[in-house]
């Protein structure tokens, strides 16, 4: 009896231990994600470094990395500009129809999940 309550901890010390492992990789992830979006000059520097490094660029050519990658970042910056109230129009049209769906109650809890950002948080959060 006694041997399968060692092997009953060792599971929960297990699963705990994956529990923990899942929480923290979920907040680093989510933390680096906020980084990027709020810092991509810091994204395009560390893929610059990461590409000068490993194809060995000379200075001529990270000078030519550097350019190539500021204008491909000025780009994608102008697409999301372009698309942004496109993308505004369909999370505030999806919310709406989900919205519309829901219970009284329902609703108070969607609204609450939305606040904490917890449910569809990259579908239905607004630009500020």
């Amino acid at each position: 009896m006694k041997h399968w309550k060692s092997i009953l901890l060792l599971a929960l010390v297990f699963l705990a231990g994956i529990g923990v492992g899942a929480l923290a990789m979920r907040v680093a992830v989510r933390r680096a994600v906020q980084q990027a979006v709020g810092h991509p000059e810091r994204v395009q520097l560390l893929a610059e470094h990461n590409l000068a490094r490993k194809l060995r660029l000379d200075e001529v050519q990270r000078g030519q990395l550097h350019e190539i990658m500021t204008g491909a970042r000025g780009q994608l910056r102008d697409m999301r500009h372009d698309f942004q109230p496109k993308i505004l129009a369909v999370t505030h049209e999806t919310e709406a129809k989900i919205t519309a769906l829901l219970t009284p109650e329902q609703r108070a809890h969607f609204e609450k999940m939305k606040k904490e950002d917890r449910l569809l948080a990259p579908l239905l959060k607004t630009a500020p």
